[in-house]
């Protein structure tokens, strides 16, 4: 692979496009990457999800098309979501896929230029024969996980007639939709995009085994449900995802991984939840200590905080001036022993919760930074120091004048509106200009 010097930062800049799936799809939003398969001429437009590690291709008649690839002795059948009731059976899942897995060269797309811009080399897929799942609704043809390998299980097909369909053990079939479990995998494979980063920092390429993400909340606004939106996102590998416009504009707080025995998910310790000016404190998660408790998670379209669902709501869904005037903070451990603050505006977070966006699971409940976080925050990945950045990125005047409101010399309070970050020194639109790589992600 060659290396690329983007001035004083070896790496690449991609851009990301956007997505919301229609109301009987589950509403869903993501940022997605448009990526091509050896041989097959129409693009593939897959989600990025944080949460998970395998890259999976929804149609299955990719398998005749696709050329100079490896069909393996391998099989995965993966699972997704929360639990989910049969009968008499009350831990199950109904969002999966299971299918082939093949290696070759996965190349990503700008749909801008209608150039393929950067590959990842020899990495493990799937081409699903069976999946149930909102990655392969509307107009999305699949799933790019990016969390550690740990997530990425496989099954050794014993022999090549071996009926995959048998690692998908359905418990009941309610309104046509499968519910059930995965069996117990029997290995880990390399996980497309790790793998991908530790060549390139074993090879001199980069020498941070790091990518980031951000998504221009503004920019989504009434975006068309089953459409996908280029260009609303971007997504910085390698040394640029702690060198560029977005990293550089704000104040960059470090938090420390926890890591439950492996590295799975982006897991982190949350100590306390704030809001000083209605006098609340929540503390004591200790949830946090269990593997996949406390997470970020670009694939899912919600955040869960772990508060009470009464005192929740009471505090999202009070006066606008309070909620113009007041924060939530969450305190998180940091490096070093030190706590890092994330400071989520109360209007915000309103907004986000009457659009579903925001959950709360109880004080022992899940911790989930979903899918809004990335369009408030700048985040980087760390993978070789198991950290994650958040960047918190300056407001422009038009933004601010939205928040203060009227009364406070901004403009009147408008159900169009939305809050949302801009960072002027750059535009996502055209981050394409930006892209001139031969360096994969």
């Amino acid at each position: 692979m060659a290396s690329v010097d983007a001035g004083d930062s070896h790496g690449v800049a991609l851009p990301l496009n956007y997505v919301v799936l229609s109301d009987n799809e589950g509403y869903e939003q993501q940022l997605t990457v448009a990526l091509r398969l050896p041989g097959v001429e129409r693009v593939q437009h897959v989600m990025i999800d944080t949460g998970s590690s395998s890259l999976a291709f929804c149609d299955k008649s990719l398998i005749d098309e696709v050329v100079n690839t490896t069909k393996t002795d391998y099989a995965q059948c993966i699972w997704y979501g929360d639990d989910v009731s049969c009968p008499d059976d009350p831990s199950l899942k109904r969002y999966f896929f299971v299918g082939q897995v093949f290696k070759g060269n996965i190349t990503a797309y700008n749909t801008n230029t209608d150039k393929d811009i950067a590959s990842m080399d020899e990495v493990y897929f799937v081409i699903s024969s069976k999946v149930q799942s909102y990655f392969c609704d509307g107009p999305l043809n699949g799933i790019i996980g990016v969390a550690y390998s740990a997530l990425n299980g496989a099954n050794k097909i014993p022999s090549p007639d071996f009926n995959i369909f048998n690692l998908w053990n359905q418990s009941c079939e309610i309104d046509n939709k499968s519910y059930g479990t995965c069996s117990t995998s029997s290995t880990n494979l390399p996980a497309p995009l790790e793998q991908t980063l530790k060549e390139d920092v074993e090879s001199g390429h980069i020498s941070a085994e790091a990518f980031g993400l951000y998504c221009d909340y503004a920019a989504t606004i009434g975006s068309k449900v089953d459409t996908i939106v280029p260009s609303l996102g971007v997504f910085f590998g390698g040394n640029m995802a702690l060198n560029n416009t977005f990293y550089n504009s704000g104040t960059p707080q470090v938090a420390e991984g926890f890591n439950c025995g492996s590295m799975y998910w982006y897991l982190l310790n949350l100590t306390s939840i704030r809001v000083p000016g209605l006098n609340i404190t929540q503390n004591g998660f200790s949830q946090c200590n269990e593997c996949g408790s406390c997470i970020t998670d670009s694939g899912t379209s919600y955040i869960s905080l772990p508060l009470p669902e009464s005192k929740c709501k009471d505090i999202l869904s009070g006066k606008f001036d309070v909620l113009k005037k007041e924060s939530m903070l969450l305190d998180i451990e940091g490096v070093n022993g030190t706590t890092i603050t994330l400071s989520l505006p109360l209007l915000w977070l309103s907004e986000q919760f009457w659009f579903g966006h925001v959950v709360c699971t109880g004080t022992s409940g899940i911790f989930m930074l979903g899918f809004p976080i990335f369009q408030y925050y700048y985040l980087a990945y760390d993978m070789g120091s198991n950290t994650v950045t958040f960047v918190d990125l300056p407001l422009s005047n038009e933004t601010q004048a939205f928040i203060d409101g009227a009364d406070l010399g901004g403009i009147a309070e408008s159900s169009s509106s939305g809050y949302h970050h801009y960072v002027p020194t750059i535009s996502i639109m055209s981050i394409g200009v930006l892209i001139a790589f031969q360096y994969i992600f």
